[in-house]
């Protein structure tokens, strides 16, 4: 269980890069154990500090971070807006999220909501962390013991703005929405890259709307998907 606790918990945030990284999903029961364990995720969403802190970063950096964080905050309130004014089974939402249920509906909105909310101009962003073995394939990561620390490794600074900005969407889901509610990947592996999040969505609506690179691709692809016809899932 430690492998399976590493990878969950080392988010390896292969965003937007087409990675075929995929490992099988565990099982998703609510048992007393895995909601216990689940708690170790939980990383809660407030700040303890009023700007952007960062730690170990170059100036060209700092400004890639920057750049990056208004990009994430107007994909954030024009996905609440638009899933608080579109039909439920609108093709946007079945796309990374799959079938339609109310209730995953509202985890969506509810999970979006808390990341509109999300001040990402107060977290501490590390520029040169230990990013281990898939550092080639990993954007980013969080860890439970440091509150609103977002970890950035190689990956993210070869990435243009806007997988940047993709990349804070994906970590920020990550962060507990509310007091009872852990954050995405809590009980379950990650699926990376838009074909696969799309696969997940189509196959498992359940573990999609727990997924955070499904959150990330519906905040980034307004049209629905990365490309026109791009959509499949075969």
């Amino acid at each position: 269980m430690a492998g399976l606790t590493q990878l969950a918990l080392f988010c390896f945030a292969c965003v937007l890069t087409g990675s075929s990284l995929v490992a099988a999903l565990p099982s998703t029961k609510n048992s007393d154990a895995m909601r216990a364990s689940a708690q170790e995720f939980d990383v809660d969403v407030t700040a303890t500090a009023d700007q952007v802190v960062f730690s170990h970063c170059t100036p060209d950096q700092e400004q890639k971070i920057n750049d990056a964080i208004p990009v994430a905050q107007d994909w954030a309130l024009e996905s609440v807006t638009y899933a608080n004014h579109t039909a439920a089974a609108d093709a946007r939402y079945k796309i990374w999220f799959g079938e339609y249920s109310q209730a995953r509906f509202n985890e969506v909105i509810g999970r979006m909501a808390a990341v509109r909310t999300i001040h990402y101009d107060f977290w501490t962003y590390e520029c040169t962390p230990d990013c281990g073995l898939l550092s080639p394939l990993t954007h980013a990561f969080v860890t439970p013991n440091r509150q609103s620390v977002v970890n950035l490794c190689p990956a993210f600074w070869k990435s243009d703005n806007n997988e940047r900005a993709a990349t804070l969407i994906h970590e920020a889901t990550h962060f507990a929405p509310a007091a009872n509610q852990p954050g995405t990947n809590a009980f379950t592996w990650e699926f990376y890259g838009a074909h696969l999040a799309r696969v997940l969505a189509h196959t498992s609506p359940d573990r999609a709307i727990v997924n955070a690179e499904n959150y990330a691709y519906f905040a980034r692809y307004r049209a629905g998907c990365e490309a026109p016809g791009g959509c499949s899932i075969m």
